[in-house]
């Protein structure tokens, strides 16, 4: 059986027009909602709902406008559509309307309540109960409808829903404009958002950009990494990284001094440097003692360029920093330079690694090679062989010095700590100086052995001023050895340098050449008569083990070392002047001599100093 349909019928319904509807049920719509959350998601559901209502408001106010009604019905009429549809079963409507005099809307306010709502219904289907209002195809129908109708954005919001559990569905139009900044942005968002196939080109085209960046990201650590393992030092390092980013790149020291760069000329350099330090003078490490500075990546803005700061650290010690110069950006954001810029500070970490690895272990073979010259473990000949292999010519003139340092430790593994900084900075210092010496302990002091030192003077006013850089105010008292031209004179040399340390008191550094007899005394083994000389001529002070007795022996020492000058030995001391002219009236009483006698004066001083060399005697 056949039947047929005319297509004059078909072509009639088309001719019927745009008004045209398509009755469908709300457990249809409500597939429709699933759908759309299974393939675009719940998020962006929303979006898609507020846009279809829209459309459909839009088109229903444009069939309204084609009457000859007052606005005023066409509001009545627009709501009677919206039931004819479905979507509800009623509504209870109220609208103020307010026109500028040439008959154009000035403001209008909508307020009233969806009944039966389709979308809570199929909502509460297919999700269960929300937290946010459902009804987005109603809200996009009326803001679509209004504002067709006035001819002037009008956006209508939901403000309760029975889906997310109030009473009732109620909502809100008004003008956009003056609704509040969030609901402008969420119809933005509504109405805006990019189709879904927009997102996934953008997002595909992003996860191409990641890739690239990712494989170009692998092959400039790979780069990094050769040209570590080649044993290439950090200018290279440097310009080769340089050459892979296509950008300016330093590596600055603590004082923001550069040590390497790419990509930047001397003069640009210098003025760069500058500007840092005006602009971020907490760069400028002055007290090195403690690494306290932090970690974190930093940008730096200027005014032609943008400076990114990524600091360089050696087992938790901050050495430099490595630095990225970069034009501006509008949104502000450089994580892929950040990413680079921490590959090359990791690089160059390797790198002062394994110079301070190396630079320490020389440091510690010296430290042996010293101790193996004060043994004489050696002969000359030996030494002078072995010294190539750590870049010290034993043939040149040389002096011994012995260095005492007051510091408190509550610990042994705190004062190895400590010993092992300080030798390492002394190599750092002679190193930066070009300087050649030998530097280790023994008995809990320093000892250098400094060659060529026709300037030791300065020599040692550096080295002081160095180790207060690095580790705070250390209190140095130090004793030279005499210029000495023959290896073979060394123990001579060093037994110098602990003679001038004994007596280095009350000063911070004492010469063996200044000590002029004294020095030659106790050279002369004389021990045995310096010490029956001083019981004739100290009498009961010394080797006094009365307290008292021995305060007496350090007043008289301090004012003879003084010249007699009783208000520079009362400071030494801490004393009164009454107080000091009591204890030398019992001094002289004691020793029944005239001790501002200049002959009795040099006599009993020398003997004193021989005895604090032979530390029989301390003196504070």
């Amino acid at each position: 059986m056949k039947v047929s349909v005319e297509d004059k019928s078909i072509e009639k319904i088309h001719k019927s027009g745009y008004g045209r509807k398509i009755r469908t049920s709300a457990n249809s719509m409500g597939i429709l909602r699933l759908q759309v959350a299974k393939h675009i998601g719940i998020d962006r559901m929303d979006s898609f709902l507020f846009q279809f209502g829209w459309e459909m408001g839009v088109a229903d106010g444009r069939e309204l406008l084609k009457s000859d009604k007052a606005l005023e019905d066409l509001v009545i009429d627009g709501p009677i559509e919206h039931i004819a549809s479905g979507h509800i079963s009623g509504i209870d409507h109220r609208c103020d309307i307010e026109y500028n005099e040439d008959g154009s809307l000035k403001t209008l306010v909508g307020r009233g309540e969806w009944f039966d709502s389709y979308e809570v219904e199929q909502h509460l289907h297919h999700f269960g109960p929300s937290e946010e209002p459902v009804c987005h195809t109603l809200a996009g129908y009326s803001s679509g409808m209004m504002s067709t109708i006035f001819k002037k954005p009008l956006i209508a919001k939901e403000i309760t829903c029975a889906a997310a559990g109030h009473d009732t569905c109620q909502w809100m139009v008004r003008p956009q404009e003056d609704w509040g900044d969030d609901v402008k942005q969420n119809v933005a968002d509504l109405l805006g958002r990019k189709p879904i196939v927009e997102e996934l080109e953008y997002t595909y085209d992003n996860l191409l950009e990641q890739t690239e960046f990712i494989t170009n990201l692998s092959d400039f650590q790979k780069e990094l990494t050769n040209e570590v393992v080649n044993g290439r030092d950090l200018k290279a390092i440097v310009k080769v990284a340089g050459e892979l980013v296509g950008k300016p790149l330093t590596i600055e020291d603590l004082s923001m001094e550069t040590i390497a760069c790419a990509g930047i000329s001397d003069i640009q350099k210098e003025e760069m440097r500058k500007e840092m330090i005006e602009t971020a003078p907490e760069f400028i490490v002055e007290d090195k003692s403690e690494y306290t500075l932090s970690s974190d990546k930093k940008i730096y803005e200027f005014e032609a360029y943008n400076r990114i700061v990524v600091p360089v650290l050696v087992q938790k010690q901050l050495l430099g920093y490595c630095t990225m110069i970069v034009d501006k950006k509008n949104t502000g954001e450089y994580d892929e330079e950040y990413l680079y810029l921490e590959h090359l500070a990791s690089a160059a970490a390797l790198v002062l690694l394994n110079e301070k690895a190396a630079f320490e272990s020389l440091g510690r073979m010296k430290g042996n090679y010293l101790e193996q010259v004060l043994s004489g473990e050696y002969t000359r000949s030996e030494l002078v062989k072995r010294g190539k292999y750590i870049d010290v010519d034993f043939t040149l003139p040389y002096r011994l010095v012995v260095i005492n340092y007051e510091n408190d430790f509550t610990t042994l593994e705190e004062e190895f700590g400590f010993q092992e900084k300080l030798l390492d900075l002394s190599h750092q210092y002679y190193r930066s100086k070009g300087q050649q010496a030998l530097t280790g302990f023994n008995d809990d002091k320093i000892i250098m052995m400094i060659f060529e030192p026709d300037h030791i003077d300065n020599i040692l006013d550096g080295y002081v001023e160095y180790i207060h850089k690095y580790m705070g105010n250390i209190r140095f008292q130090m004793g030279l050895g005499g210029y000495e031209e023959n290896i073979d004179n060394v123990a001579k040399g060093y037994e110098e340098a602990r003679i001038a340390l004994r007596l280095a008191i009350r000063k911070s550094r004492v010469s063996y050449d200044e000590l002029g007899v004294v020095g030659l005394l106790i050279n002369s083994n004389n021990i045995e008569s310096i010490q029956i000389l001083a019981k004739e001529e100290l009498k009961g002070l010394y080797g006094a083990e009365d307290e008292k007795d021995h305060e007496l022996f350090e007043t008289l020492y301090y004012f003879l070392s003084n010249g007699g000058n009783l208000r520079n030995t009362a400071a030494d001391l801490a004393l009164s002047m009454s107080g000091l002219r009591h204890r030398i009236q019992r001094i002289e009483h004691i020793l029944q001599k005239d001790i501002r006698d200049p002959e009795v004066g040099n006599s009993l001083l020398l003997i004193m100093k021989a005895l604090i060399v032979l530390k029989d005697i301390n003196v504070r």
